[in-house]
């Protein structure tokens, strides 16, 4: 009887033991599919942020040159030829797009891991990519708007529209049409501004949410 008892404790204590470490195991498998998620979407907002900035710098070259042309006219109330081909190109360039879906946040949504989430990190991140992100592909989605509204309002119907034109040619069109494209510069700017705002915020928040992520996945 004693030693059935005990053979009876053997088997209890090792079928114990089996379901721990079949337990860590699996405690270990989840952590390290939680770090391969978490590595995957802070990669995926660095990608994100560099083309933030990229065209953030771009926003930046373009307002430079249009504030070059407009503070020219305030002055003299003449055309600048500095940069006029460069601007008008700009101001019929239609092809502004950000794609703020990710098939990686996709992919972290329809995960446990999700689940586990602090509610500080899961509004986070849908901040950044519900809300800046969008934010940032309406502003896009208006600049290029208007650039199309200017290609066929007033580059076409005026000839500007041409690529193969010089600037002294450019020139000539411009100045007969001056006014109207001075104003058309001035709303092409302020576009430019709210867009390098929301690309502004928008980093800003991908660099706090990443290093947030980066706190969670050293602690797993």
């Amino acid at each position: 009887m004693i030693y059935a008892v005990g053979e009876i404790i053997l088997v209890v204590i090792g079928i114990l033991i089996a379901l721990q470490i079949n337990n860590w195991n699996s405690n270990r498998l989840e952590k390290e599919s939680d770090s391969q998620l978490i590595g995957a979407l802070i990669t995926d907002l660095k990608l994100k942020n560099e083309e933030l900035i990229s065209d953030l710098e771009y926003g930046n070259s373009l307002i430079k040159n249009t504030d070059n042309i407009i503070e020219f006219w305030a002055k003299t109330k003449k055309i600048d030829t500095l940069n006029l081909k460069y601007s008008i190109n700009r101001l019929g360039d239609d092809r502004g797009f950000l794609n703020e879906k990710s098939s990686v946040l996709e992919g972290l949504t329809n995960s446990g891991l999700w689940k586990r989430l602090p509610d500080s990190l899961i509004r986070e991140i849908d901040d950044i990519y519900r809300f800046k992100l969008a934010a940032v592909k309406a502003s896009f989605e208006k600049t290029t708007e208007y650039a199309s509204h200017c290609k066929l309002n007033f580059l076409i119907p005026n000839g500007l529209a041409d690529t193969n034109l010089n600037t002294l040619e450019i020139h000539t069109l411009v100045t007969e049409k001056n006014i109207e494209f001075i104003s058309s510069l001035e709303v092409f700017r302020g576009g430019i501004y709210l867009l390098n705002n929301r690309f502004e915020y928008a980093s800003k928040g991908i660099i706090k949410l990443s290093e947030n992520l980066n706190i969670y996945k050293s602690e797993l």
